[in-house]
């Protein structure tokens, strides 16, 4: 029973309370998942997922599972998708996201358990029960919990192995096989989601070294034995954790050694590059500011996890430097390492949730140890209130948003008021489940439905290919939604340009339902009646330019927020020859959408039609610095120049 740190006396009321609060996640976390929808990484993952099974299941005959040239899923070992994928295919579940969610919030409620287990063995039961309230009133954090099956299971390999780590190295000299096996299961899991999960062997080996170093024996020949045994304990465990970590890898059972080298640099330098909205403004993924990550751990960690850690310093006086400089290094390292490697991140701190719980850790264990500290128990009431009402705004938005909790900013930041339309607040697609939902019960029980077609930003055949097999879907990004034949629309606010967003344009008169969160949308169901737009579109693609003018007219004067009708009108007025016209178009496109790179271009080609080569040029060069992936405005840069050389011949 642990002693309090005040009084020396052993606390059973805090030993209860944090049993209890250990064992809650484990009923809370599937309940909440079960309402949860289908991220943006599941479809492909669960792919993914049948691809394995496949390999397996032929033994390697099937190799759909190694080669993706376009996800790259053969770098990932993806366990817990696998696991999943395994368990609907057992015992033939209708619903293989329900399984996946409910699997993953147990993985979420154990890491809860293991964090709260290592703020106990830092500073007390009162530490921990701290930190498991932390923990899940962190909505960031908990909202991963229910369908993020990669950062998830890797925060619980990571929290794992490091929570043995430092059972181990307390109890050196003694070399403890228990905690050696603790270090294995963790480390060879966190593997087996992610091969970053071996950055935990320079971890292990540099602490235990150094330990080691401060433990060993006195005399020379013991401390020979002892180097030795310790040397050989450390090299099973981690051989043990590097076969744990690939069994289940296809790519990595291939060459476990090559393949693991490879696939670390991927994961550090990833290839797949996404639009982000970063500080009201849009950069690709790898071109993000260096404070990316820093700045949102401090944008979206709760205020009062943020002041604990402040508070955490006399931790270094009771667990000794080594230990304190042990959780230090496995909160902070990865954050500068990735910060010194310019990696590719995004959505949020998402790939950096692995070292969430060890900054909890540091701040709950820092807030108690300020409390024991104080012995008037006026004061110490007064943390417990401070505390609690610290929790209470958490609280209430996660009670409020669910199952779109995850979107959250703290009181310092200013709340989702001050960060919409100024950084990505739905990107995993949270809220396309609610407003799917909505829409199955409010419009699709309806006789006919299954004549319609429904649009989204996101690949809807998961949501609908069972349950619906006869509507039709559509795939269109929110920019191009007018080109397409479409009923209903469930379009999430995901990458889009910040001006139409903090100006509340992106509402259009077609909304009938939104999904919000602080009484911001999240996701629009759009009801779309009139489609002169889709016509209109049709008419261009088939060179009637003087009807699809006239009908893109019509459209602009009766829903003037119809990017698709502007361009459109744009481009038919230029082909009939009136650059004036199309320049007019393009221009109130800007005007309703500011970021618009087609706008740019269509302006662009005007300019060269008039030979205006010097407005080409000097446009062509905005377009380029605001999208370099944008291929006409490398195209465009050259032709303008090329014009400009050519007169000044």
């Amino acid at each position: 029973m642990e002693k309090d740190v005040a009084t020396g006396n052993s606390n059973r009321k805090r030993h209860w309370i944090f049993t209890i609060l250990c064992c809650l996640p484990f009923v809370l976390l599937p309940l909440l998942s079960l309402d949860t929808g289908i991220s943006g990484d599941e479809p492909v993952h669960y792919l993914q997922a049948e691809n394995v099974y496949n390999f397996f299941a032929t033994r390697g005959k099937d190799t759909s599972s190694i080669y993706t040239p376009l996800t790259y899923l053969k770098y990932y070992g993806q366990s817990i998708d696998n696991f999943s994928y395994l368990i609907n295919k057992t015992f033939r579940f209708r619903e293989p996201y329900l399984t996946r969610h409910v699997i993953n919030s147990l993985a979420g409620a154990l890491t809860i358990a293991f964090t709260g287990l290592l703020a106990t063995e830092i500073a007390g039961y009162g530490a921990g029960i701290l930190a498991i309230l932390f923990l899940l009133l962190s909505p960031v954090f908990l909202g991963h919990t229910f369908n993020n099956l990669k950062d998830i299971p890797f925060a619980l390999g990571y929290i794992v192995a490091i929570f043995y780590l430092l059972k181990f190295l307390r109890r050196l000299p003694v070399i403890h096989i228990g905690y050696l096996a603790g270090m294995a299961a963790g480390m060879g899991f966190a593997i087996s989601v992610r091969v970053g999960g071996l950055v935990i062997i320079p971890i292990i080996l540099a602490f235990s070294a150094i330990q080691a170093w401060i433990k060993q024996p006195l005399e020379n020949k013991a401390k020979s034995k002892f180097a030795i045994r310790l040397s050989l304990s450390l090299l099973i465990t981690i051989l043990l954790a590097c076969i744990l970590g690939v069994v289940n890898w296809p790519y990595g059972l291939q060459n476990p050694i090559r393949h693991s080298i490879e696939s670390l640099n991927q994961m550090t330098h990833y290839m797949v590059s996404i639009r982000q909205l970063f500080e009201g403004k849009l950069f690709w993924s790898e071109n993000l500011p260096w404070y990316y990550a820093p700045k949102y751990f401090l944008l979206t960690s709760p205020a009062i996890i943020l002041t604990g850690l402040l508070l955490c310093w006399p931790l270094l006086k009771k667990q000794g430097s080594l230990l304190f400089f042990l959780l230090v290094f496995c909160a902070l390292f990865p954050l500068f390492w990735v910060i010194i490697r310019h990696s590719n991140l995004y959505g949020n701190i998402r790939h950096l949730l692995f070292i969430y719980p060890f900054l909890v850790v540091l701040s709950a264990s820092g807030w108690y140890l300020i409390y024991l500290r104080l012995k008037k128990p006026s004061f110490r009431w007064g943390i417990v209130v401070f505390l609690a009402l610290g929790l209470t705004g958490p609280l209430v938005h996660i009670v409020k948003n669910h199952p779109v909790e995850y979107v959250y900013f703290n009181r310092i930041s200013g709340g989702v008021s001050r960060a919409y339309g100024r950084y990505e607040t739905d990107y995993y697609f949270n809220s396309l489940g609610p407003g799917v939902k909505w829409l199955d019960k409010e419009i699709l029980t309806k006789p006919g439905a299954d004549t319609l077609i429904i649009a989204s930003n996101f690949p809807l055949e998961p949501f609908f290919e069972k349950s619906f097999p006869k509507i039709k879907t559509v795939y269109t990004n929110w920019y191009e939604r007018g080109r397409y034949n479409w009923d209903y629309g469930l379009f999430v606010n995901a990458y889009l340009g910040p001006s139409g967003l903090q100006r509340k344009l992106w509402q259009p008169a077609q909304t009938i339902h939104s999904i919000n969160v602080e009484g911001y949308p999240m996701c629009l169901v759009l009801h779309r009646e009139d489609k002169r737009d889709l016509k209109g579109y049709q008419l261009f693609t088939t060179g009637q330019y003087i009807e699809s003018a006239s009908i893109f007219k019509d459209v602009t004067r009766d829903d003037p927020g119809n990017e698709t009708a502007w361009l459109y009108l744009g481009w038919s007025l230029r082909k009939m020859h009136d650059p004036d016209g199309s320049d007019q178009a393009a221009n109130q496109l800007l005007r309703i959408h500011p970021e618009s790179e087609p706008a740019r271009e269509l302006m662009i080609w005007n300019y060269l039609d008039s030979k205006r080569f010097d407005q080409a040029l000097q446009l062509a060069d905005e377009l380029y610095r605001l999208n370099p992936k944008y291929l006409p405005a490398i195209t465009l840069r050259a032709a303008a120049r090329d014009s400009i050389a050519a007169l000044a011949r």
